[in-house]
């Protein structure tokens, strides 16, 4: 009673949001959790088969990080 499903709670906070199923250029915004694509089943007890939430998709691993702050730094420079 008054319980929400983890899909319930997104949906709804998509909503809130001002993000419609109408907009698929904004909709829906998912967390990205899960970190082992290759597997034919996850193992949900394995701390590896999810993504370290301490920190952004960016900076999810050294290549991906490079990669993210050299967009930043070329953005900051083309914005002066």
């Amino acid at each position: 009673a008054g319980a929400l499903s983890n899909l319930d709670y997104l949906h709804a906070l998509n909503a809130l949001s001002g993000r419609t199923p109408n907009d698929l250029n904004q909709y829906p915004v998912f967390p990205w959790v899960v970190a082992d694509y290759a597997s034919p089943v996850l193992d949900l007890d394995d701390p590896g088969t999810f993504r370290d939430l301490s920190k952004p998709v960016g900076a999810l691993n050294a290549a991906r990080l490079r990669e993210f702050r050299q967009r930043y730094r070329e953005s900051a420079e083309a914005a002066a």
